[in-house]
């Protein structure tokens, strides 16, 4: 008995910690506005999930955001969002990809993706800025509640990006005291010093870095075939000029 018990002990902690994936404002499986190497549905490994979702800054300045993403068999996603700031020239698009690659198949503790996007800012004049990444999400306990960890590393190319500029962010996503909100509520913050349309979003983290913090409310996470999550953020909340976020995401699998 004493055996049996240790190799059930030893199974529990080394078993994977699902958590869960959603949408960030830039369209892409991640945190608030920076990807993670997770991507939606991949613990079921879904041939084919369609996610939409929105988000409303304001920081003095209002912007509003309509995201969709597809997904594919589990480990790939593309789509795009529509950056619209009402009485400025200043309505850009991105679209992004991401592939992750470890695991291949299912979902483990850790995670590596590669992704990347392209944005058409529209600025005067208009302007186009490539950006590639690595990024690399770790699950484990942190007090006793369940939290993926995401570290990001990459270069945004363009003519009017700068050539030594190397773009970094990292941030978690925690499941906030799971004995009370049994899993629908969460935690997320991230530390980024660049912005998701370079140079022209609500957050100013290509000057000094930003940080977002936020919570999120997965409303249907104890439904299979649909999800619909909400998120209420503060962007760039140790600066000037902080500002409030809030967003809702629904998907559906096929």
């Amino acid at each position: 008995m004493k055996k049996m018990m240790i190799v059930i002990l030893s199974a529990a902690l080394s078993a994977p910690l699902f958590s869960y994936a959603s949408m960030n404002v830039a369209g892409q499986t991640g945190l608030i506005a920076t990807p993670s190497a997770r991507v939606a549905w991949e613990e079921t490994g879904e041939n084919l999930h369609v996610t939409t979702g929105y988000h409303y800054f304001n920081n003095n300045y209002e912007y509003h955001a309509p995201q969709a993403t597809v997904g594919l068999f589990g480990r790939f996603e593309i789509g795009g969002t529509y950056n619209v700031a009402p009485g400025t020239n200043n309505n850009d698009f991105l679209l992004h990809s991401k592939l992750r690659f470890s695991p291949w198949s299912g979902r483990g503790n850790s995670a590596l993706a590669i992704g990347g996007s392209y944005q058409s800012l529209n600025s005067s004049p208009t302007y186009t800025v490539g950006q590639l990444y690595l990024a690399a999400t770790y699950s484990a306990q942190f007090f006793g509640m369940d939290a993926d960890t995401s570290i990001v590393i990459g270069k945004t190319f363009g003519d009017i990006s700068r050539n030594g500029d190397v773009d970094f962010s990292m941030g978690f996503d925690l499941v906030l005291l799971p004995s009370v909100f049994n899993g629908y509520l969460r935690w997320v913050n991230e530390l980024s010093n660049y912005d998701f349309l370079y140079r022209n979003a609500p957050t100013s983290a290509a000057s000094r870095g930003a940080f977002n913090t936020g919570l999120r409310v997965p409303v249907l996470k104890h439904m299979s075939a649909v999800r619909f999550d909400i998120t209420v953020a503060m962007t760039d909340a140790l600066d000037s000029e902080r500002g409030f976020s809030a967003g809702a995401v629904f998907g559906a699998k096929f």
